[in-house]
This record gives C-alpha cells, structure tokens and sequence, in this order.
C-alpha cells in the first residue's frame, strides 16, 4: 500500500508529475525573470527547448514530415485536438499563439501563455476580433511567426470543422503567406490512432494531464503542408484553401493512404 501511494498520485504517476510540475515552475522562472530582456530569436530558442523538455517528461514522440522555419514571419495555422498541440508546434516552430480568452484564467498556464505574447481573443466580440488582427500584425512585423487554430475549438479529430476566417484577414493585409500544419496522435507502439491527447468536451485540463500522463508513450505526426500565398485572396479563399489543406492530409491518413498510416 505504501509503495502505491509512492508512485501514484489521484492516479498520476509520482514522479512524471513531479517532473512536469518542476519543468513548469522552471519555465515560468525563465519567462518571469529571463524572458523580457532577451531578443526575439533567444527567446524562440528559449520556447522551443523547453517545449520540447515538456514533451519528452510526457513521453510524447513527435514525428515531422515536411521542413519547418523559424526565421520567416506567417501564419500558421492548424486542426486541434488537444492542450499538447501548443507545445507540439512550439517545439518545432515557436511563435507567438492565438488563444481563447479563457485560457487567461488558466491557474499558471494563463500567466505563462501572457508572458509569451499570447493574443487572447473573444470570438463573440467584434472589438476582440479586431484586437486580434492587429495584434497579429504587428507579431509579424516582429519577425514572429503567428500560430492559429481556426476551428476555434478542439475536437476529436473525426472531422474538421468550418475555419473562421478572421484571422486570416491578418496574413492578407501583412502580405505573408499561410502555413497549415495536420496534426494526428497515435499510440507509439501500434502507431493506432489514440484519443489519449484529446482535450474534448467537459474535459478539465487536471483530467486530461491525467489519462496523458497514464499512457507510455504518444507519438504525435505533423505534416507541414504547402504554403499558400495572401495574393489576390480574400479571407475566406485563404481560409478554403488551409482547410482544404489540412482535411485533405486527415482524409488521406483515415483512408489508409498517408506515408505514415
């Protein structure tokens, strides 16, 4: 009984939580303290390394096809499935996030999330929306890449929802181009698909840590797709198009097509 209590806590594993919970406290030292006297790439490095430390204490395997860059300011956007996707793209493209309000009340994730330059926005408020497009833009005229998820809420990955096309009214007045991302989980031993990272639902995120930490390992698959260019588009022509994008790649993996199927 006393070696069980040992290595669980309410069902998480001690010593992955412990681990995690250091990680987080370490990172938020780095943001707080650190992060507001470096420069725009030591503090992309910065994200990027502990995203990817996040990730390996949560044995979570990633598995990129297609090249990422750092250096050239866009618009990512991509289909949601999980809290995971934010730390999954930071480590292989950090960049500054678009997120909904509410993660602002996040205990410790919402104040990290605003030490990152996190744009919050509220869908149902026309002010919030414009905020976000202009925040956007200015993130680019930064030299930051902006990361985005459409849907505007997670999923269970059976499907793609219709994309608001907000946000790309900022890549088409910035003149950038829209990157879009498919992001898939699976088991790491069958390569099986895995509802173990989804964040659906009533879900909480203490529950979600929980069934996440459970499992040995995920492996998440990211396909970087082709880039599509603002030009002569309008915002829903460029959000047609992303979407075409990523439901495509989804479509090609749940058919038994894709390289990695």
């Amino acid at each position: 009984m006393a070696i069980a209590r040992l290595t669980s806590l309410s069902g998480f594993p001690l010593v992955k939580l412990l681990r995690f919970m250091a990680e987080f406290i370490r990172g938020g030292l780095v943001l707080w303290l650190h992060f507001p006297q470096l420069h725009r790439d030591d503090k992309l490095e910065q994200i990027q390394r502990w995203a990817r430390r996040v990730l390996l204490i949560l044995d979570i395997e990633v598995q990129c096809d297609g090249s990422s860059s750092t250096t050239c300011a866009g618009l990512v956007v991509a289909n949601h499935l999980s809290w995971l996707d934010i730390l999954v793209i930071q480590s292989l493209m950090p960049g500054v996030f678009v997120a909904k309000a509410e993660v602002q009340r996040w205990p410790l994730v919402g104040s990290m999330a605003q030490a990152c330059e996190t744009i919050f926005v509220e869908r149902s408020s026309p002010r919030s929306t414009r905020a976000m497009v202009e925040g956007t833009m200015k993130a680019f005229e930064q030299g930051y890449s902006v990361v985005a998820f459409p849907e505007g809420t997670s999923s269970d990955g059976s499907d793609l929802a219709v994309f608001h096309s907000n946000i790309f009214e900022s890549a088409i007045k910035a003149q950038t181009h829209v990157q879009p991302v498919t992001l898939r989980y699976v088991h790491g031993a069958t390569g099986l698909p895995t509802d173990a990272a989804l964040f659906i639902g009533n879900m909480t995120l203490v529950s979600s840590l929980r069934q996440v930490m459970a499992r040995t390992t995920i492996r998440t698959h990211v396909h970087i797709g082709e880039r599509l260019y603002s030009q002569g588009q309008t915002r829903k022509s460029l959000a047609h198009q992303a979407h075409q994008s990523i439901r495509g790649q989804l479509a090609r993996h749940r058919y038994g097509f894709g390289p990695n199927s």
